[in-house]
């Protein structure tokens, strides 16, 4: 099977380190984190000071780097298909870089990356790839890929959306999906 899986807030805890590092940035310049992220302007000066600090110090989720081992060594193929994109913050210039440093810290093997992709871009590549079956956190991504016919599951630890069908709140439940599903 190939696995197409989104890397912010599903393999890692992206919007924890955003909140921290905002919030002391927040601090250092006197300012609102709420002003900061409302404003294109500031929020792009944030990002451009420490998206590759969150980028590479972001903690993995709990069982991530376990279960993506396991369904490596049952023969499944893994793609991460992100939103990251060099071009979203022009200080980020080696995004695939962080990435895979990030990964191989963790210890998990993956067969490729895309970068990039958002929305119908995210569909498309998962068509391009062939794709199985997704994984990824936002509800917009997930409508716009089962839309396009791929098998896609909401990975939400929050327990923000009520998803009930193809919705899973940890990496264990996620690999149970994956194996009922076959």
């Amino acid at each position: 099977m190939r696995i197409g899986i989104d890397i912010d807030d599903t393999i890692c805890c992206t919007s924890e380190i955003v909140k921290d590092r905002l919030e002391k940035y927040a601090i250092k310049e006197h300012m609102d984190p709420l002003d900061i992220m409302n404003n294109e302007e500031l929020k792009s000066a944030f990002f451009s000071i420490y998206l590759e600090d969150i980028y590479s110090n972001v903690e993995i989720k709990k069982n991530a780097s376990e279960v993506l081992k396991r369904l490596k060594s049952k023969g499944n193929e893994i793609y991460l298909i992100t939103a990251r994109s060099n071009y979203f913050v022009k200080t980020v210039k080696n995004n695939f870089e962080i990435i895979e440093r990030w990964m191989k810290e963790h210890n998990i093997e993956i067969d490729g990356i895309v970068a990039s992709a958002y929305g119908e871009e995210k569909a498309d590549v998962c068509k391009r790839y062939n794709i199985d079956l997704m994984i990824d956190d936002d509800p917009y991504n997930y409508q716009k890929i089962i839309s396009s016919g791929i098998k896609c599951v909401l990975f939400d630890d929050k327990e923000k959306y009520e998803l009930k069908d193809n919705y899973v709140s940890n990496w264990l439940e996620l690999e149970k999906y994956i194996e009922r599903n076959r």
